[in-house]
């Protein structure tokens, strides 16, 4: 049965939008804050989040960033305030989706549908380039991907690396120097046609630059100015 989580502080939406989830045949774990929700998300693995942004103690962006730095589940982050800057912040940080409150159930139902969708063709896509790519190893500079067991390893020593940082990686450690706009990397990453922002690319970047620099990776991701990114082998 597929699983969706909803968190929202105000307990009349939340049970709300669980109802309305819960007639869809969704098996619903509801929260009223994000206390416990990221080690719930941890090791029950759902397959679509629905989040607020504003609640008591840690609110709803800070919980994102916290929970893209081990899984790329779909996230619909919903908003009160409704402002701009809320949509964009969410977004550049990995959310799939934002709805602004007061909104339809059943678009928020919709939503998700359209996200487990697109989260589904993105696996199957992903499955099919890992039995292309069988038996594939790319070395690059002290960095080793292997593609089979979807392994990275620098100087021997394991990345812990969710999915699409994992694909991203490996499509430009295969094509060393060359340059690639956001649009291209969503292409190769998502494996669908993308409904968002193409800054989510930049996110993505960020947290795989943190995890190469932890190791001391000779790969490194540049930035490649008013286009995209490339990525280079450099000396120690």
């Amino acid at each position: 049965m597929t699983k969706i989580v909803v968190v929202d502080d105000d307990v009349f939406i939340l049970q709300l939008i669980s109802e309305y989830l819960k007639k869809e045949s969704y098996e619903v774990t509801s929260f009223s804050s994000g206390k416990t929700l990221v080690e719930h998300i941890r090791t029950n693995r759902p397959d679509c989040l629905v989040l607020d942004i504003m609640m008591p103690g840690i609110d709803g962006l800070s919980l994102l960033t916290q929970l893209r730095e081990f899984t790329e589940m779909p996230i619909i982050m919903i908003s009160a305030r409704g402002e701009e800057n809320d949509r964009i912040h969410g977004l550049e940080l990995g959310c799939s989706d934002f709805l602004t409150k007061p909104f339809n159930p059943r678009e928020l139902v919709g939503r998700v549908k359209a996200m487990l969708r697109l989260s589904k063709a993105g696996m199957s896509a992903s499955d099919d380039r890992q039995a292309a790519e069988s038996a594939d190893i790319c070395h690059a500079g002290n960095l080793c991907i292997f593609a089979d067991f979807r392994k990275v390893t620098v100087d021997g020593q394991e990345l812990n690396l969710t999915s699409r940082e994992f694909d991203l990686l490996l499509f430009l450690a295969n094509h060393l120097e060359r340059p690639f706009g956001r649009e291209h990397l969503i292409q190769q990453v998502w494996s669908y046609d993308f409904i968002g922002d193409v800054r989510v690319v930049d996110d993505l970047v960020k947290r795989i630059r943190k995890k190469l620099a932890e190791y001391h990776s000779t790969l490194v991701i540049n930035t490649v100015w008013g286009f995209g990114y490339k990525a280079t082998v450099q000396e120690l």
